[in-house]
């Protein structure tokens, strides 16, 4: 299983509502949780793979953002399976940071 870890500096319930908003953008479909994983079927690079979200507080205002993809779609090399996961944590990032400068 690949899997990725980033550090985000929100608070953990904020970067969990980042994953389900860039879900919805991308028009996943997913199992939505507050706690314990959020899995999801998400088209990244042309190809539908299933993925799981967790965040995990660290402090009050920072957290760990863990992407992980469980069932890879068939024909992805190994690059395109890494890249479809940084893309996906990319996304949660840059997603976090464009509310933040809102606020």
């Amino acid at each position: 299983m690949l899997s990725l870890k980033r550090n985000v500096n929100c608070p953990r319930r904020m970067a969990v509502y980042a994953v389900f908003d860039v879900l919805d953008r991308m028009g996943c479909q997913y199992k939505q949780a507050l706690v314990g994983d959020i899995k999801a079927e998400a088209k990244v690079l042309g190809h539908t793979s299933e993925y799981a979200f967790a965040v995990t507080e660290q402090t009050i205002n920072t957290s760990i953002l863990h992407v992980s993809m469980l069932r890879p779609a068939s024909g992805l090399s190994e690059e395109e399976k890494q890249l479809a996961v940084r893309y996906l944590a990319d996304s949660v990032l840059q997603h976090i940071d464009e509310v933040q400068a809102l606020e």
